[in-house]
């Protein structure tokens, strides 16, 4: 068993500890209490990365105004930039959570086709991907340091076929800097269209998967690149059918199983408010259909990710997955997962007719000049704020049990790098009105302590009102240093600070001079 999975059952055991109760001190928004003499699992260093688009016209809409635009006029662009003209900006970005995946994948990826010509269903190629694709890919995992995760086209449903793209892969993009390939997208959502029979089925899947690994494994270069997968999302995201899927595929052939899901929808008109997303219910749904697919994972020696993920379906939610509430959910997002025995989860960015979705984690606008060169911006959207936050101080590090009473929506994790070292305890107010006082309280006493503050006016602010300890990050993924609180432990060893509306407070607490 690696060390990997080690951590998940860790994680999964220490769920228990976690307690969450309507608190009787009126006084207070929260009291949170850590057991900080024990620690459990480990949240991947690695574990929190991006989902992409293999392209923009994969989803059916051209390349937004096209590169007949006006010049000098600003347009949503993709967000790794262009062939010959990469978004080194989008980069940093990237750089900016330590070591991560980048994921090259959603619809797109089987509507976009290597080597169209040859192709057995040519009409469900709405896009080409070649060689200056692959190396703009490249450039993304050489900038940030990311390892790629390749989607290959599985809708067309010819290993043959999907093995020049391989060796296209291996032509253009350093073996060091593919983690895997991921033959297929969603396959469950395979059956809408003419490409698949009504009645097919997750067996069904298994045994086209299983043909691609046959081909690539009978290669001499394909046969490196180890597979993730299925890449459910809707269906077929339970025990029942990711079970058929891990019991074919061993673990030396398989990196990790992979899930897709959404935490609301906005397809076919429906909505999500803020106060839905940051539901304790929302969260508990998510944590119970975590768990039992880890649970699968487990049973089969096998890590599984979250490989593409976000706030809402169908673009997001306007208001919602693109405003400050969506920093809190997608900071809750990813502890949740980390302890249901998760190795990874992508945040999705995707492209609607306009520009991006309204989920992006960054969003990206250029302007090319009279000499056709690009330029870019990059807007870091509120939900990169709390991923980042996640990415820096969470990142790499244990659990450590928690117990939360409280009089609103207030949820709390804690984790340290080490027994005696600093501990960090992240407190999110997802409440839609209430504030207040916070007291935080550690079994075993330890030292000073510094806060640090992600806010906005409210859960409705924007990207322009959001603040990380009143810092933004700039078009480049730049941000100055945070600014932090010093905290000094009262009489009985307690933290005591506010907590604003519309925030999330990270608390972190040095061990006591001369140790414990």
């Amino acid at each position: 068993m690696n060390s990997r999975m080690i951590g998940v059952l860790v994680v999964a055991l220490a769920l228990p500890n976690v307690a969450f109760a309507q608190g009787t001190d009126t006084s207070r928004l929260a009291t949170i209490t850590v057991q900080n003499d024990e620690l459990y699992g480990t949240i991947a260093r690695d574990f929190v990365g991006f989902s992409l688009e293999v392209s923009t016209a994969g989803q059916g809409i051209g390349a937004f105004q096209g590169e007949a635009a006006a010049r000098g006029a600003e347009q949503p662009i993709y967000a790794l930039g262009h062939p010959g003209s990469p978004n080194r900006g989008f980069f940093r970005f990237m750089r900016n959570f330590g070591p991560g995946f980048l994921r090259m994948g959603g619809n797109s990826q089987d509507n976009t086709c290597w080597d169209r010509a040859h192709a057995p269903h040519p009409d469900a190629c709405q896009a080409d991907i070649g060689p200056e694709d692959l190396r703009l890919f490249d450039a993304a995992a050489a900038a940030s340091g990311w390892q790629l995760i390749v989607g290959l086209n599985l809708k067309q449903n010819d290993p043959a076929w999907a093995l020049g793209e391989v060796m296209a892969v291996a032509r253009e993009i350093p073996p060091a800097h593919v983690f895997a390939l991921e033959p297929g997208n969603e396959p469950d959502l395979f059956a809408r269209t003419p490409y698949r029979p009504k009645g097919y089925a997750a067996t069904d899947q298994v045994r086209e998967f299983l043909a691609y690994l046959r081909a690539f494994q009978a290669d001499s270069v394909a046969r490196r690149y180890p597979l993730v997968g299925p890449a459910t999302c809707c269906g077929w995201r339970n025990p029942t059918d990711l079970t058929p899927f891990a019991d074919s595929l061993a673990p030396q052939h398989l990196k990790w199983l992979t899930v897709h899901n959404y935490s609301a929808t906005t397809c076919n008109g429906q909505t999500v408010t803020a106060a839905r997303l940051l539901s304790r219910q929302l969260m508990d749904e998510v944590m119970s259909d975590a768990a039992r697919l880890s649970g699968v994972a487990h049973e089969h020696d096998l890590p599984i990710a979250m490989a593409e993920t976000n706030s809402a379906s169908c673009g997001g939610m306007p208001g919602v997955s693109n405003a400050m509430a969506s920093a809190l959910w997608g900071l809750d997002y990813a502890f949740t997962l980390a302890s249901a025995g998760f190795v990874n989860v992508d945040y999705h960015i995707s492209y609607r007719p306009g520009g991006g979705s309204s989920y992006n984690p960054v969003d990206t606008y250029g302007t090319q000049d009279a000499a056709g060169r690009w330029r870019y911006r990059n807007v870091a959207e509120p939900v990169y704020y709390g991923l980042y936050l996640f990415a820096q101080h969470a990142a790499g590090k244990r659990f450590m049990s928690i117990g939360v009473e409280a009089n609103a929506n207030v949820t709390a994790y804690a984790v340290s790098a080490c027994s005696g070292c600093a501990v960090s305890v992240f407190v999110l107010n997802k409440d839609t009105a209430a504030a207040g006082p916070v007291r935080v309280h550690l079994q075993h006493a330890m030292g000073a302590g510094s806060l640090l503050l992600l806010a906005a006016p409210n859960l409705g602010s924007l990207a322009p009102d959001v603040r990380l300890g009143g810092r933004q990050f700039d078009s480049n993924g730049a941000i100055g240093a945070p600014r932090t609180v010093g905290i000094r432990p009262d009489a009985a060893g307690d933290y005591d600070f506010t907590l604003p509306n519309a925030a999330a407070a990270v608390l972190t607490v040095q061990p006591a001079r001369g140790g414990r």
